[in-house]
């Protein structure tokens, strides 16, 4: 398909013409979050804060839509380019979008038309990956769904690790929503998704805290930023750890 390859060759000309930020950090202590009405504050103290936003009874507002905390030891990313990750990973999607609806209608063997989207799958999956590494968009999450009579104190456990550089960069959790009964979302961040010792160490961690058993609720990581960049994540990977 001579129009699908030059579509290719303009994405990848796309990529290759993009040029990290350079950024620096003079400072020990860093938040992420600073000055967010729902996170932890450089100038309060863990369990201040974990007294401040309980999430079993902390509500969703329109100013806190997550309770977060970020590792103090860890600088920002430098360098970070969200729109180029946002502009680049729609783009490619629709080059997906566009392959999949002329194989459905090319009147091929259907056995055809189901390996060519296979492998354009791959491609597609293949170019975002490298998106997000030239655009330093590398996170990935942990991902665990405490009971609601249980997420204080998970949370307590998490909040505290962060804060001591013993997880990753930063963590959240769902506050209270109309369903007080419902199971809250966790997620612990990891810096950069392709370093699997890292984000190893983070899930041998949890297991240290205890919040992660065997023969217990599964826990899941999810690759990519693209589910809090607001870009469709469909083509990310996620892993179950039972």
């Amino acid at each position: 398909m001579e129009d699908g390859w030059k579509t290719h060759q303009s994405f990848a000309e796309y990529i290759s013409e993009q040029e990290p930020e350079t950024g620096s950090s003079a400072s020990r202590y860093h938040n992420l979050f600073e000055g967010h009405p729902g996170a932890w504050q450089l100038n309060e103290t863990v369990d201040r804060f974990l007294a401040r936003l309980p999430p079993s009874s902390t509500s969703r507002t329109h100013t806190i839509d997550w309770i977060r905390i970020a590792n103090p030891f860890l600088p920002p990313g430098d360098g970070q380019m969200l729109g180029v990750l946002k502009e680049g990973g729609t783009e490619r999607l629709g080059i997906l979008s566009r392959f999949i609806a002329a194989a459905n209608t090319s009147g091929k063997p259907l056995l055809r038309i189901k390996k060519e989207i296979e492998r354009e799958r791959e491609d597609a999956v293949s170019d975002l990956r490298h998106l997000a590494a030239v655009s330093n968009v590398l996170g990935g999450k942990w991902m665990l769904f405490p009971e609601p009579l249980d997420v204080d104190e998970v949370w307590r456990r998490v909040a505290r690790a962060t804060s001591e550089n013993e997880l990753g960069f930063a963590a959240k959790v769902e506050p209270m929503t109309v369903s007080a009964d419902k199971q809250r979302l966790l997620c612990v961040y990891t810096k950069d998704f392709r370093d699997k010792h890292d984000v190893a160490r983070v899930l041998n961690k949890l297991r240290s805290l205890d919040l992660i058993r065997a023969g217990g609720k599964p826990i899941y990581y999810k690759t990519g930023k693209f589910c809090d960049s607001n870009v469709p994540n469909t083509l990310w990977h996620w892993t179950r750890v039972d």
